[in-house]
């Protein structure tokens, strides 16, 4: 803005002469200046990896990158490592004549735009297509700005997708993902992993095993995104591992909407997001203090909210060091509809959950009632060792803000008060599976009807 100030500061001088009636002639009508770009213009014969990686080498902090509009074939990574630097496209849609495009279809080299070790990074207006590995991908940084960015597989991305992860930061403090796309990816549309002080805002996702994904970090808040066509909406994972973070603590989920996420897991996906079960809106997998309200959750088959301690996985982890429980979980104020009808993953493995599912929608049909699950499912887990359970880890409770509760929800499905109510599913999966509790706590599962007061989340450095 500073090549601004001369000729702003000449306009006010020259407009208040005039209103003070300071004589003379009016001034002759000027040609407005031509926006001043500072940093470096890239030109269209430019945008290939050799010369972009040779501009990106050559950037000083406080540069700022302007991309021209077009589709450019890259063949190669490129990569960043200068502090502060924007990099600034024509839009991220699929028009050349204005947006920026940048295809990696048949690169040498994985992952799209690389960068890291930065402190202050902006990128904005423009898109990354076919990257194998991961598209826009940011590490070990400071104050990360993602904004009006679009990252796609664009063909076929539930069979063929080999992008990993499309907007994707990575140990880093201060991140913002704003205003962007993800489409198609094997893994994670928005993947947000072992940072801190975190906004995901007014993004769409579809086409990924998982839309939205937080995990291993906090202070994060996820909110006013358009999240469908996923395998799973939202998720919120603390995972094993050697992560910077062992834990996920201090996740808002808000004001999204999050709608038919009823896609197969990915032909190329692995690993644990392969446990999503098909038709679920939000999955909530051994995190800390997280809230979910306000939210629209619309059309999925195995449940809206599904929430799991790591041991339902099946992956196996070492105690020592991971802890595998849920705790602090507060889904509130949400708008759940058509949900539960059928439930897939684990919900739908004989060796699984099929038998206890079959004999409940059995007993809900005998009763005239809907055959579907509630509205937000918990596999009942709690760690014996801050809760109680009883002799097989079945049952039990805890106390404060370590309990999992679900209330205030509004359903479409009927609700007869002290008879039926589709809100809440109570598994008591350990007791399940240890044969000691014949079916799942339904309709009105005690320990989940509670209200929690959870510490403040702002998603941002305090």
């Amino acid at each position: 803005m500073q090549a601004f100030r001369p000729l702003l500061l000449a306009t006010l001088i020259s407009a208040g002469l005039a209103g003070c009636g300071g004589g003379g002639d009016s001034p002759a009508p000027s040609t407005p200046a031509a926006p001043v770009v500072q940093g470096t213009v890239v030109k269209p014969s430019q945008m290939n990896a050799e010369d972009l990686n040779t501009i990106f080498f050559q950037a000083r902090p406080g540069d700022t990158i302007t991309l021209p509009a077009g589709k450019y074939t890259i063949n190669k990574h490129l990569a960043l490592t200068v502090d502060n630097v924007t990099i600034v496209g024509g839009g991220n849609g699929n028009d050349p004549s204005k947006d920026t495009i940048l295809s990696f279809k048949n690169a040498s080299e994985s992952n799209g735009l690389e960068v890291r070790n930065v402190k202050g990074i902006t990128l904005r207006k423009f898109a990354v297509e076919d990257s194998v590995g991961n598209a826009v991908f940011v590490s070990d940084s400071k104050d990360v700005i993602m904004d009006t960015l679009r990252t796609e597989w664009t063909t076929d991305p539930v069979n063929t997708s080999l992008m990993a992860y499309g907007l994707y930061p990575v140990a880093s403090d201060n991140v913002q993902v704003l205003n962007s796309k993800a489409i198609g990816t094997r893994d994670a549309g928005v993947y947000v992993g072992q940072s801190t002080n975190i906004r995901v805002a007014g993004n769409e996702a579809y086409y990924n095993v998982a839309g939205i994904e937080i995990e291993n970090s906090k202070n994060a808040i996820v909110e006013d995104n358009y999240v469908h066509e996923n395998t799973g909406g939202i998720l919120v994972f603390a995972l094993p591992g050697t992560y910077r973070f062992k834990d996920n603590v201090g996740t808002l989920v808000r004001n999204n909407r999050v709608i038919n996420n009823n896609q197969r897991v990915a032909s190329n996906a692995s690993g644990f997001v392969t446990a999503v079960p098909p038709g679920t809106g939000m999955l909530i997998l051994a995190a800390q203090d997280t809230e979910i309200t306000g939210n629209t959750i619309t059309n999925h088959k195995t449940t809206g909210i599904l929430a799991v301690s790591f041991q339902a996985t099946g992956f196996s982890y070492d105690a020592r060091v991971y802890d595998p429980h849920l705790r602090g979980l507060y889904a509130h104020r949400n708008v759940i509809t058509d949900f539960g009808s059928a439930p897939a993953g684990l919900f739908a493995d004989p060796a699984g959950l099929k038998p206890v599912v079959d004999g409940l929608f059995g007993f809900l049909r005998a009763n005239g009632l809907p055959a579907k699950l509630a509205a937000v499912a918990w596999d009942g887990i709690v760690d014996a060792t801050t809760g109680t359970t009883g002799p097989y880890g079945n049952g039990g409770s805890y106390t404060g803000n370590q309990r999992i509760c679900s209330k205030d929800n509004t359903l479409d499905t009927i609700t007869i008060p002290g008879t039926i109510s589709y809100e809440n599913l109570d598994l008591d999966l350990i007791g399940l599976m240890a044969g000691v509790n014949q079916a799942p706590n339904f309709p009105f599962p005690a320990r989940m009807n509670c209200e929690l007061t959870l510490p403040t989340v702002t998603g941002k450095a305090s």
